[in-house]
């Protein structure tokens, strides 16, 4: 067996802990996405329907109820053009590893398949499929929907971890004890927040994580409604300055700090703060990222770099379903880094240390620092 293959065998096993989604554990209800119509609909799809189909206005699409939308981007992006942008090729995986056909002429086989399931099966199909052991959620407390879940005293799926959002919530009056008063009902793993440019959150949230020995994760560099005519799919990017990331590092070192960047720019000075402070933890390659080749040319920088103290990849998925080719997808471009550096080594690796390096990489870092 080559080198090549012992690595892609190792990462294939390895249990995976996805850091970042955007999905609900079951007992969410309405608010966990699954099903085709879910898939189609996803504003990366939508995004390059737009731009595939220019009659269409943004409006004349929203306008359409979801099942309509969904048969719109099956005929614009599946029947009429081959699936071969990422998010196109993604769905495809999805399907097939259905046993459904990802090159039928309409919707109505995985309409009757999906139709068909009952959401707790469901769950544990696409975990399993994904290789997902555990992943945390996106909680955010201001939305009303998933407000009431929680106020309702909803215990989770214990696979699905919570990570609370503080986007919206860091305007409040008395932010310090809204903090706490979510902190223990949620019990997060994590607090987040996206951001443009890198700055120092209220003092409150850096206070909060050292009491509760929690992680502040940052997500960096998007641009929020760069086209609004889009609504979620027309959010854009800018590469921006981490020189305060590594202030915010340097002046809380009792701190974690969990961080993505949006750019390909910003990823090799993430790596540089990374290398000077261990209290910042580079994860994943975030959206515009998540493409095959940037994750692959990433891991290896990350590699060269910090060797495997870091998480290659979060899957970010929105729609349940997307775990299984967010995660066969990110193996095989995980695995291709992690071969060539193998390759330059001067002494070849062990099965046992190709797996050990796999399972830290693929679920053991993002574990820790998740607790699960």
């Amino acid at each position: 067996m080559s080198l090549a293959e012992r690595v892609a065998r190792a990462v294939d096993a390895a249990p995976i802990v996805d850091l970042h989604t955007h999905l609900f554990a079951p007992q969410f209800g309405a608010l966990n996405l699954w099903g085709i119509d879910e898939l189609l609909t996803y504003h990366y799809l939508v995004a390059e329907t737009l731009r595939a189909e220019p009659k269409v206005s943004p409006e004349a699409f929203f306008a359409r109820d979801k099942a309509a939308q969904a048969d719109l981007v099956w005929d614009a992006l599946f029947v009429r053009r081959s699936p071969l942008s990422e998010a196109t090729s993604g769905v495809a995986t999805v399907l097939h590893a259905f046993g459904l056909d990802p090159a039928a002429k309409d919707l109505r086989e995985a309409r009757a398949f999906f139709a068909a399931r009952r959401v707790e099966q469901h769950v544990e199909d696409v975990l399993r499929l994904a290789g997902v052991t555990a992943l945390a959620m996106t909680n955010d407390p201001t939305d009303p929907a998933e407000r009431a879940v929680w106020e309702a005293g909803v215990a989770p799926d214990p696979r699905f971890h919570a990570a609370l959002r503080v986007d919206r919530l860091v305007s409040s009056q008395d932010l310090a004890r809204e903090l706490d008063r979510w902190i223990a009902r949620m019990r997060p793993r994590y607090l987040a927040i996206s951001v443009e440019e890198v700055s120092a959150p209220p003092r409150a949230v850096l206070d909060v994580c050292r009491a509760h020995d929690l992680p502040f994760a940052m997500m960096i560099g998007v641009t929020r409604a760069v086209n609004p005519r889009l609504g979620v799919a027309g959010d854009g990017m800018r590469a921006v300055s981490l020189a305060p990331l590594e202030r915010l590092a340097a002046e809380n070192p009792d701190v974690r700090f969990l961080i993505t960047t949006l750019a390909r720019e910003n990823t090799h000075a993430l790596c540089v703060v990374a290398r000077k402070f261990a209290n910042v933890l580079p994860f994943g390659c975030w959206w515009f990222m998540n493409n095959p080749s940037l994750i692959e040319e990433t891991t290896s920088m990350r590699l060269e770099m910090l060797g495997p103290t870091f998480v290659p990849q979060h899957s970010d998925a929105r729609v349940l379903d997307q775990l299984i080719y967010k995660w066969r997808h990110a193996r095989r471009s995980i695995a291709s880094a992690l071969s060539r550096r193998y390759a330059a080594m001067s002494v070849a690796p062990t099965d046992a240390q190709i797996e050990r390096d796999a399972r830290a990489l693929l679920g053991g870092i993002a574990g820790e620092w998740l607790g699960a």
